[in-house]
């Protein structure tokens, strides 16, 4: 029983937080059509941005608590078999449109569920509504070029995507998508950028210990790492 309630308590918690931001919003959506220089709009403002703290809370418990499950994949349920997912991955874009990791999850349930078109147009609004995530930008390309056959935009995304200033959730995630991004820009042939996206794999890798898969150091694609 009291395994039952620790499981459940944060739910109820996201759930509690979530009615508070609902009915806070209608009330600071009213502040803030006021006059932009009257008392109740600077209230208005502060009330927004103080829900919209909370949104992003009740998202982040929300994938706190289905992350773990989702990662099921790597083991016993293939990534197609967890549509079960979606609507909880729909509701946690909807309460923080900035995380990025909805879209780059989602988008690949959708696609491997024959849902081509809706998998790719949530990629893309990935892409727009969190311009910064180097991950969104290389799953992009990735989507386009096999699924499209669209290499010339694979490219563009791909370019983005090593772009500085890009987020990434860590090195390890870093590696495994310039890894990507490198085998898809030797197979437009830009073989020059691929080179110097390897330049960059070596780099990371040698920073953590040659600590990354040894996959990510097969930089002809021969199936074989290089060293």
């Amino acid at each position: 029983m009291n395994a039952r309630r620790e499981t459940l308590l944060p739910l109820a918690v996201a759930a509690a937080f979530l009615l508070l931001a609902l009915g806070g919003q209608a009330v600071g959506d009213r502040f803030v059509s006021a006059p932009a220089d009257s008392p109740t709009a600077a209230v208005g403002r502060a009330s927004a941005s103080y829900l919209t703290g909370i949104r992003r809370y009740v998202g982040a418990v929300l994938w706190v608590r289905i992350d773990p499950v989702l990662h099921g994949y790597y083991r016993d349920v293939p990534l197609e078999n967890q549509t079960y997912m979606l609507s909880t991955i729909a509701a946690v874009e909807w309460l923080d449109p900035t995380f990025d990791q909805p879209y780059f999850v989602g988008s690949w349930i959708l696609t491997r569920n024959d849902k081509v078109t809706e998998g790719l147009d949530m990629a893309r609004r990935g892409t727009e509504r969190v311009p910064d995530s180097g991950t969104l930008h290389m799953s992009y390309a990735q989507m386009l070029l096999v699924l499209n056959n669209d290499v010339p935009g694979a490219i563009a995304e791909a370019k983005l995507a090593i772009e500085p200033g890009m987020r990434w959730t860590d090195d390890i995630e870093k590696i495994n998508g310039y890894a990507a991004i490198e085998q898809m820009f030797r197979q437009a042939g830009e073989t020059a950028l691929a080179a110097q996206v390897a330049l960059e794999i070596d780099r990371l890798d040698a920073a953590m210990g040659n600590a990354a898969p040894t996959d990510v150091h097969d930089h002809d694609g021969d199936g074989t790492p290089d060293h």
